[in-house]
């Protein structure tokens, strides 16, 4: 089993060192100033993004999940966040796109910077991973098609959490009180 999580790890480490890193400071730039963070994407990278809206609800960022019920709409100076892997994914390509008529400024973690999500976004960060469309000169991965980006972007999207914390003083009492204390 060792060498199983050890490649995957490997994989992981690999495609986040190609990550640009003046895009993922933008990134972290346009978290930083935005009133609200909004997100989207299917599959997979829905539930990454899931578990990234949470965290950023923990440290005082209000963000919400496009598509749950309580989600409000989406306006100027606001952010919306969109995971693709192939770029091209109809429903976040739309969800993008209405997003950005509403002024909200997009920001796109894809496998392609000139796929038509990532033309799209004003800002991107690109993680060459294969996917199911594929990805062309993208590495290869002994993982099945899509698992890579996916990971990538929990790998990334924890790091700029983490960093967010710890730039906030590291306060696990105040982050814990943003906390949901009731769970079913």
């Amino acid at each position: 089993m060792d060498q199983h999580w050890r490649s995957i790890l490997g994989e992981i480490g690999d495609l986040l060192a190609q990550a640009r890193p003046a895009e993922v400071e933008h990134a972290h730039q346009l978290m930083l100033r935005a009133p609200r963070v909004f997100a989207f994407a299917t599959g997979r990278s829905g539930f990454v993004l899931r578990t990234f809206v949470m965290r950023l609800n923990h440290l005082g960022q209000p963000a919400f999940f496009v598509g749950d019920a309580s989600c409000p709409p989406v306006g100027p100076r606001d952010l919306f966040l969109v995971v693709s892997g192939s770029g091209s994914t109809s429903t976040t390509l739309g969800a993008a796109m209405e997003a950005a008529r509403h002024g909200a400024e997009v920001l796109a973690v894809v496998g392609s910077r000139v796929s038509p999500l990532g033309q799209l976004a004003a800002a991107v960060v690109e993680l060459p991973a294969p996917h199911k469309r594929g990805v062309a000169g993208a590495g290869n991965s002994r993982q099945t098609a899509g698992s890579l980006f996916e990971q990538a972007c929990f790998v990334l999207l924890e790091a700029l959490i983490h960093r967010r914390f710890v730039e906030q003083g590291g306060d696990k009492a105040d982050a814990l009180a943003r906390h949901a204390n009731v769970e079913a």
